[in-house]
């Protein structure tokens, strides 16, 4: 999807549903292309779309901040804000997805931070129950997870055949990685009898 200019975006707008699924600093070495067919290379927004007339024509497509915020305006959508996995300069917070400042459960913090954590590690767009997971969390953010939930996320990790500090640890050698703990959800897989792959 080209996207390039005021004229392109409304089109798309007019003729599309989008939504913002991503917005996501990109590590040492990670680059996508935009749909103005700029090279990003320090962070972006994902967004979704699906035709208002032709329910088949859908997908993602990526874009910088200028168009990204465009695109939230010209749609009326909230912005997403920056999930940022490294170490703070002193510039910026490192950014955890927070949404709101109603109180934001725990649990639901966590398992978003893991499902950024996974879009960061394998650098794809959060996809099928993935991405309703986390727009579930977006949306009830002040509500604790389901265990369902928690064990959902655990079972698509268990795919990769490492834990998530394992692919995180990974990062490590070529970037400032912050810290992140999932004890929240190991003690819910814990009380369902269930090995994490979080770590």
């Amino acid at each position: 999807m080209k996207c390039r200019g005021t004229e392109s975006r409304q089109r798309i707008v007019d003729n599309y549903i989008i939504k913002p699924v991503a917005h996501v600093k990109l590590l040492n070495g990670q680059q996508k292309l935009s749909c103005t067919s700029i090279t990003l290379t320090n962070s972006y927004y994902c967004f979704d779309y699906v035709s208002r007339t032709e329910p088949l024509d859908k997908g993602t497509f990526y874009c910088g901040d200028h168009a990204a915020n465009e695109f939230l305006e010209l749609a009326e959508l909230v912005p997403l804000p920056l999930f940022n996995p490294l170490v703070s300069d002193g510039t910026g917070g490192g950014g955890n997805g927070d949404t709101s400042t109603k109180k934001l459960d725990p649990l639901a913090k966590e398992l978003n931070t893991a499902i950024n954590m996974l879009v960061v590690c394998w650098d794809v767009v959060p996809g099928g129950p993935l991405a309703d997971i986390q727009a579930t969390l977006r949306q009830y953010y002040y509500s604790t997870p389901f265990p369902s939930k928690v064990k959902a996320v655990n079972t698509i990790i268990g795919r990769d055949g490492r834990t998530l500090q394992e692919m995180i640890d990974t990062l490590r050698g070529t970037n400032n990685i912050r810290k992140f703990q999932f004890n929240l959800i190991n003690k819910v897989l814990e009380s369902e009898d269930v090995e994490s792959n979080f770590g």
